[in-house]
């Protein structure tokens, strides 16, 4: 291979891995903000008051109840007395020396899977707690929930926007980089074919090369993201990045098949193109 074309491929491997850096950054964008989203969901708690009649032995039957809702993944129960003592902590003095009783009530915190973490799945939830003969009533910061769901609503609807013209410009230059590629190959192209190559003979050395060039491009750069993120992870561990370890990887396998689909129909496209075209045209 002459410097020429070596230096082509060169670029065409380095735009190449440039675009799919890119892309793979924005990809893990979206799956931390999603992630960020389900733990903030999953993390809010829903109080559900227990009425003053609930006698304590009753506890562990009811609780054993609420766990099993399909909705509820986790639960704990607050007696009245560690809910004084939780308010006099707040308050910072001992508000039963006051009012002489304590007013407070017994309760379940609840933690809810992600997918019920929204207002119309509360409501159905509330209705469904509310049944509990036991229970007095439930507790939800909703006004939470409404801003949540509407700032993950715009933010999906932003990635989404970003991320289909971002994916379009990508595949476009992918195409006219390995074009650029190909075009120092072109007089090889039509040598061979003046001299009665087959269409499989002439394409496929420059396939074969093509899905070497898309593995390389798409190995690059999931390395450099891996690095970026080993980065991170190392000066903000509180981003827990390793609990997504999985999902890297599946995200890394996609890139690289991407990097090779990409490159291999691109060069596939160039190569048919050149083949089409009439010795004159060339110059």
């Amino acid at each position: 291979m002459s410097n020429g074309k070596g230096t082509s491929y060169f670029y065409a491997i380095f735009g190449m891995s440039l675009v799919l850096f890119v892309l793979g950054v924005a990809s893990v964008l979206v799956i931390e903000a999603r992630r960020i989203s389900t733990d903030f969901k999953e993390n809010l708690t829903i109080e559900v008051v227990l009425k003053d009649t609930v006698d304590a032995g009753n506890i562990p039957a009811i609780q054993a109840i609420v766990k099993g809702k399909a909705y509820v993944k986790d639960i704990l129960y607050i007696s009245k007395e560690e809910a004084a003592k939780i308010l006099q902590k707040d308050l910072g003095e001992n508000f039963m020396d006051i009012l002489g009783y304590n007013p407070l009530y017994a309760s379940f915190n609840l933690n809810l899977y992600e997918q019920y973490a929204n207002k119309d799945s509360f409501e159905v939830v509330r209705a469904d707690l509310s049944r509990l003969s036991e229970v007095k009533q439930v507790n939800f910061q909703n006004n939470i929930l409404e801003s949540l769901d509407k700032k993950v609503k715009s933010a999906t609807l932003i990635i989404f926007v970003i991320g289909g013209a971002l994916l379009i410009f990508s595949i476009s230059l992918i195409f006219n980089t390995i074009r650029l590629a190909m075009f120092s190959n072109r007089f090889t192209i039509k040598t061979q074919q003046l001299f009665g190559g087959t269409r499989w003979f002439i394409i496929k050395p420059f396939l074969g090369k093509s899905l070497l060039n898309g593995f390389i491009s798409g190995l690059l750069a999931c390395v450099t993201i891996a690095g970026l993120l080993w980065y991170f992870d190392s000066i903000l561990p509180e981003l827990d990045l390793k609990a997504d370890l999985v999902t890297f990887a599946i995200l890394f396998a996609a890139i690289i098949v991407f990097g090779i689909l990409i490159s291999f129909l691109s060069t596939l496209t160039a190569v048919f193109r050149y083949l089409r075209v009439k010795l004159e045209e060339l110059y």
